[in-house]
């Protein structure tokens, strides 16, 4: 058989760049990841040490112009023109590499007038600066021009490769893009803020996540230590702020009630065959309450080196018909197995037998269990005799505590007596065909409620009474006059803090 003439077509560039992403701003994540792979080896070449990594990006609307820098290893000069011309044609693997497939680079042509990487490495006395005309490139994708090119020469018309000199120490990689198309969102300062901080391997933010620590710990106990990065991002040099991960410790849920809830703790676990662990991650427990407000940080989010694969509806399929289940939770799964592969586009892993295996082990180890979770919080919710019990005992404490602090006035000793009475009625409604334990509960709580009555009525410490004593009668009544007013017209809350104020200003006379 005769060999082939194989041509590939110019328009193939439009499928490897505009085609391949559903979203501009994943060029963002394509330059991270390449940069991050650097740091790593320059880290481990004794180039930087640990803390001296840096990533900075500037988006800057106004002269529609991305900037994105590291200082990781770079790519020497005769190096560079291959591996940043080539397409497809990365060295890089899979299994200790991010970017691995050589297409992500090129992403930033379709949304921009020029593509420029710089890059000098450590070393060398020169940098290389490779120029994409993107302009030209649309141009030339249009119908009717060249259209019999081939996609080897159409990149040799709007590419230049040129040197300059450069510091031999200097080490680094850079990507401009000019001419911005501000369509896109790519120059949309907050909108971006937000996507890194979804997608990139950032630390924690530990004043809104101390439960991080955790995390840490947890995954170091288990032989994986999470890579974070430092990136920086602004509208210019000037204001560039260090990027954190959204997680947060208390959060609103139940999306339009947007109701306050905490994580209770954390909930670790391990994805692990025959002895061969394919993943580890953790789970927020909470008071499951609904979908969380903020979008950014729900769903149990699947990151390989620490990066996000796909989004936050990516683990939906554990959870079964039950998939709206996944915003109702905070999480994250660090992908550890070789066969785990991102597929060319990030958006999920391709489709083997160890995804298959992963995917099934997710739900019968983390899907299954919290949605037994979610129906066990939602039944205690709804369940009224639960709730009265509940409350009468709080109403208790609160009467105890007023009964030890003094009350502020006539008025509260009459209105905590009232409340009494109300808990009372409430316990004597409840159904009468209670199992045994609520029974004992009810009228364990319905004899702690009169002796607490008795207590009341025959109790007279008054907050004020103390400082009473030291006033002329006129005073004293003007004072027991204040007292009920504030506790007739104000909250409870509010006369406290009115009273207490008073107490402590006449004291210190």
């Amino acid at each position: 058989m005769s060999e082939l003439d194989i041509v590939v077509g110019k328009f193939t560039l439009e499928s490897l760049t505009t085609g391949m992403y559903s979203d501009a701003r994943i060029i963002y994540r394509e330059y991270i990841q390449n940069a991050v792979d650097s740091l790593e080896n320059a880290i481990e070449l004794g180039l930087i040490e640990k803390q001296e990594m840096r990533i900075s990006i500037i988006a800057d609307n106004k002269t529609q112009h991305i900037s994105m820098i590291d200082n990781g290893t770079g790519i020497s000069s005769t190096a560079a023109p291959k591996v940043l011309i080539n397409i497809g044609d990365s060295t890089k693997r899979s299994s200790n590499n991010r970017g691995f497939r050589g297409i992500g680079r090129l992403g930033g042509m379709s949304y921009c007038d020029k593509l420029v990487f710089k890059t000098s490495s450590a070393g060398e006395k020169c940098a290389t600066e490779i120029v994409f005309d993107c302009a030209e490139l649309k141009r030339l994708l249009s119908p009717g021009i060249m259209e019999s090119e081939d996609l080897a020469s159409l990149l040799n018309r709007i590419t230049t490769v040129s040197s300059m000199p450069e510091d031999k120490d200097s080490h680094y990689f850079l990507v401009d893009l000019y001419g911005v198309d501000e369509t896109t969102g790519l120059l949309d300062d907050e909108n971006i803020r937000t996507y890194i901080e979804e997608v990139a391997p950032l630390p924690y933010k530990k004043s809104q996540f101390y439960l991080c620590s955790e995390i840490d710990s947890y995954t170091k106990d288990n032989g994986y230590t999470i890579e974070e990065f430092p990136i920086f991002f602004g509208t210019s040099n000037a204001n560039l702020r260090p990027l954190y991960k959204l997680n947060r410790v208390r959060f609103k849920s139940n999306r339009n009630k947007r109701d306050a809830d905490e994580i209770d703790n954390l909930e670790f676990f391990k994805i692990e065959v025959d002895g061969c662990v394919y993943a580890l991650g953790w789970y927020a427990n909470c008071s499951w309450l609904g979908t969380l407000s903020d979008l950014e940080m729900a769903g149990i989010r699947v990151r390989k080196g620490n990066i996000l694969i796909g989004d936050r509806t990516t683990l939906n399929p554990i959870f079964g018909n039950q998939s709206r289940f996944n915003a109702w939770v905070q999480g994250e799964v660090f992908v550890l197995h070789d066969n785990l592969i991102p597929n060319a586009r990030r958006d999920d892993f391709e489709k083997n037998e160890a995804y298959n295996t992963f995917l099934n082990e997710m739900k019968s180890k983390v899907g299954q269990v919290i949605i037994t979770k979610i129906r066990t919080a939602s039944l205690k919710r709804n369940d009224s005799v639960g709730k009265t019990l509940k409350q009468i005992n709080s109403t208790l404490k609160e009467t105890q505590k007023e009964l030890s602090d003094g009350f502020n006035s006539r008025i509260d000793k009459e209105n905590a007596l009232q409340v009494l009475e109300d808990a009372i009625t409430s316990l004597e409604k409840l159904p009468k065909n209670l199992d045994e334990d609520r029974t004992k509960t009810r009228d364990e709580l319905i004899e702690k409620v009169t002796d607490l009555q008795q207590e009341v009525e025959t109790n007279s410490h008054y907050k004020l009474e103390d400082i009473e004593a030291k006033l002329d009668r006129r005073s004293k009544k003007l004072l027991q006059f204040v007292s009920e007013v504030l506790s007739e017209k104000l909250s409870k809350e509010l006369a406290d803090i009115i009273i207490d104020g008073i107490k402590e200003k006449i004291r210190g006379k």
